[in-house]
């Protein structure tokens, strides 16, 4: 019978569905052995939160830079950069993750940590989770590159609908919530809230636009950059559920 569009081979023939290769991108070039997990910590335990709210700052960074570098790439339609945000996403954000659950997840289930330094680390672990679905949302914007065109492509800070200082704002939002998480200082939270109200008018003012020049034949040019626009607020969101998460 067929199967997928191949033939498979009596049962036993040995003859069955080629073994198709795994893709590269479904494969996490990391050894979790080099992490040194443990019943117990190390050291000091506040050593090991350290270490965990470092990992999950550069981690941070490099989800807020692929964000920018994916924005970039659709909006001034430059293949290369979209390429490039996929592969810094699996060379960077994809083993950063990776390691930081493994942490999260020994840390808070395998280790007598008290109720205190539990919580910190099943809040790291949140907002890893959280930083997952950004990391996602870069690649879903770049993705976009080759099925949406802006005016004046080459004016490399600015397009129509201000999606430039939308990203840049939605990457600090990002950072001021992990930080208020690392240093403790909920003021940061509070200030990534605030931020809010900037994006909604950007977005607001671009959906604006978008609704009032849309017609039958820029309809699908259209509807991809509403998705761009769409994912960018979508991050921030996530940023202001961070920022609460915390205050």
């Amino acid at each position: 019978m067929k199967l997928f569009g191949k033939k498979s081979g009596p049962s036993g023939s040995g003859k069955g569905i080629e073994k198709v290769a795994r893709p590269d991108a479904f494969t996490i070039k990391i050894d979790p052995a080099k992490f040194n997990l443990a019943t117990s910590p190390a050291g000091p335990v506040h050593e090991q939160l350290e270490t965990l709210k470092q990992k999950l700052t550069k981690l941070s960074s490099n989800v807020e830079n692929n964000l920018m570098l994916a924005i970039r790439a659709a909006t001034k339609k430059n293949n290369d950069l979209a390429q490039s945000a996929f592969e810094f996403d699996q060379e960077y954000i994809q083993k950063g993750k990776f390691e930081v659950e493994y942490l999260c997840l020994a840390f808070s289930y395998f280790q007598d940590l008290d109720a205190d330094r539990k919580a910190v680390v099943d809040t790291a672990r949140q907002i890893m989770l959280r930083l997952e679905t950004l990391g996602q949302y870069a690649l879903n914007i770049a993705n976009k590159t080759a099925y949406i065109q802006l005016a004046d492509i080459q004016v490399l800070h600015k397009d129509e609908y201000d999606l430039k200082p939308m990203g840049d704002i939605t990457a600090e939002m990002i950072k001021k919530v992990v930080e208020a998480f690392v240093s403790g200082n909920t003021k940061h939270a509070q200030e990534t809230l605030d931020m809010m109200t900037e994006i909604d008018g950007i977005y607001q003012k671009a959906v604006k636009k978008l609704k009032a020049e849309v017609n039958d034949n820029n309809i699908t040019n259209f509807t991809g950059i509403l998705s761009v626009v769409e994912h960018v607020k979508m991050s921030a969101d996530i940023s202001c559920d961070i920022a609460r998460m915390l205050l």
